[in-house]
This record gives C-alpha cells, structure tokens and sequence, in this order.
C-alpha cells in the first residue's frame, strides 16, 4: 500500500471513529462510542506506522 492510502485510511478511520463516538452519546448506547474510540485508536496507530516507515518519527 503507498503511504498515500496509508494516510487516507488513517484519517478516514480516526474521523469514523469520532462519528461513531459522537453518535454512542447521543444516543446513549456505550458499545457504539467504545466501538468509536477503538477505531479512531486504530486510525492513530495506523498514522504512527506510516510516519515510522517514511521515518517522520
């Protein structure tokens, strides 16, 4: 994958996982805001992974 899609889909999952969020709390459901805050966790250590591999760190 170039780091290209590597960004995008870092960004797109932490931006889901925020909506996700966003929409647990409103609707008071837990399991959908958990479900936000371990995808937008994934779409940070996807962001780190890339930046290590074109060695931004």
């Amino acid at each position: 994958m170039t780091n290209l899609k590597n960004i995008i889909f870092s960004t797109a999952n932490i931006l889901a996982g925020q909506l996700k969020q966003e929409i647990g709390y409103v609707t008071g459901s837990r399991k959908i805001a958990r479900s936000g805050i371990a995808q937008e966790m994934k779409g940070h250590a996807q962001k780190v992974a890339s930046s290590r591999l074109r060695g931004d760190y």
